[in-house]
């Protein structure tokens, strides 16, 4: 039986960017709460192992001083279909962002990035109004690719 699922959100063990140091989420927000955030997701599936990572990456930046990043990194069984992982990838995101909501004052901005892209030529656009329905339908901003920094690049390289 396959499993997709993966830990409670309150379970997520979180990591400096290079992945030496365990941060603790409430922290990390505490000590950037006068930042801008911005949230990315992506996953890669490995055939021979036949498992799929997920990387969630937390961005707290200040305008004009950078940044920091913290991430999220975890296993599941390989996903033979694009859209329930693009749906994951959401999902994970979508959590970190409620997480955030309820920790920080209501005049920091939130964005979640999606490593869909808006182009119908790639597989990922046919599911670009459904994922970015679903994100705006939370109340998030969204930004899909090429400009979507967060989850094809910070997040990427997690995978």
């Amino acid at each position: 039986m396959k499993n997709y699922g993966y830990a409670p959100f309150q379970d997520w063990e979180w990591r400096s960017y290079d992945g030496k140091d365990v941060v603790d989420i409430a922290e990390f927000i505490k000590n950037n709460n006068d930042c801008l955030f911005f949230i990315g997701t992506d996953s890669k599936n490995y055939p021979k192992n036949r498992r799929c990572v997920f990387t969630t990456a937390l961005i707290a930046y200040r305008m004009g001083k950078g940044g920091a990043v913290i991430m999220h990194r975890d296993k599941t069984d390989f996903m033979d279909q694009l859209r329930p992982r693009l749906l994951m990838e959401a999902m994970r995101s979508l959590e970190t962002a409620w997480y955030l909501d309820g920790k920080l004052p209501s005049k920091n901005i939130i964005t979640i990035h999606l490593d869909v892209n808006k182009d119908l030529k790639f597989k990922s656009g046919k599911y670009k109004d459904e994922l970015l329905g679903m994100i705006i339908a939370q109340g998030f901003k969204t930004i899909v690719k090429p400009d979507s920094w967060a989850s094809s690049s910070v997040a990427d390289r997690g995978c």
